[in-house]
């Protein structure tokens, strides 16, 4: 019961941690220098969060469409 609890709530806890990465980037970012430096490290964590996190992400639509096709058989 509990690790279906997890695999379902999988997806939506990587998504909450992505926002949350973007924005702390943008927060450090901004009070280390200002307007730009913020938006260059939104830019720099929205690049390695599609890098490493973006596979989490595949992987978890992936499993949602596998288990479609399942019910639907």
């Amino acid at each position: 019961m509990l690790s279906k609890l997890i695999v379902n709530s999988y997806e939506m806890l990587i998504e909450i941690a992505l926002w949350l990465f973007l924005v702390s980037a943008l927060v450090g970012g901004w009070s280390m220098g200002g307007f730009i430096t913020g938006i260059g490290a939104l830019i720099g964590a929205f690049i390695f969060c599609v890098l490493f996190g973006g596979a989490f992400l595949l992987l978890a639509d992936i499993r949602k469409r596998v288990k479609s096709i399942e019910e639907k058989s």
